[in-house]
Formats: structure tokens, C-alpha cells, sequence
């Protein structure tokens, strides 16, 4: 739920950052080379931002999956081995 509530925020704070950058380049005269400035620091943040989520995402993944093998695990059963045959193939593409 969490990832749906910040992606739109930080969109919304990336594009004020990037109108604030424009407008203050144009007030300046600074023109295109302020203007490329700006998309690029935009675009790094956007990255870094990318990064952050994907890394809280797979942490997310991998303690829902410490918790499903300790249930199997306080129940004596051994946990199933996932099937990723098919993801392998996929992600080599």
C-alpha cells in the first residue's frame, strides 16, 4: 500500500523541483544549459528515488518469505520450493 501512497508524492515534489528549477533558470537568462541542468538533476533524482523503492520492495519480499518458512517450519513441514524455471527465462531476455 505503501509504494502507491509515495510514488504519486514523489512525482508531485519531483515536478514542483523541476517548474521551481525552470522558472528561476528563465528569471536568470541562463536559457537551454540551465534548462538541461535541471532535467538532468530531475532525472537523477528520479533514479535514486527508483532505487529506494526497489530496494524496499525486495526487502519486503524477503521477510514475507522468513515468515511463511517459519510458519511451515512451527508446523513441521518442509517449505515448498518455488518453481522458477520460467522466471529464469524471463529475466534473461
Amino acid at each position: 500500500m505503501i509504494p502507491f501512497v509515495i510514488a504519486p508524492l514523489g512525482h508531485v515534489l519531483a515536478s514542483a523541483a523541476v517548474s521551481a528549477g525552470l522558472v528561476k533558470a528563465m528569471d536568470d537568462g541562463r536559457g537551454p544549459a540551465a534548462l538541461r541542468r535541471v532535467a538532468v538533476s530531475a532525472t537523477k533524482a528520479g533514479i535514486r528515488a527508483a532505487r529506494a523503492a526497489e530496494s524496499g520492495v525486495e526487502r519486503t519480499r524477503l521477510v514475507a518469505g522468513d515468515v511463511v518458512a517459519q510458519a511451515y517450519g512451527e508446523m513441521g513441514e518442509q517449505v515448498p520450493v518455488r518453481d522458477t524455471d520460467g522466471d529464469a527465462a524471463d529475466q534473461q531476455r
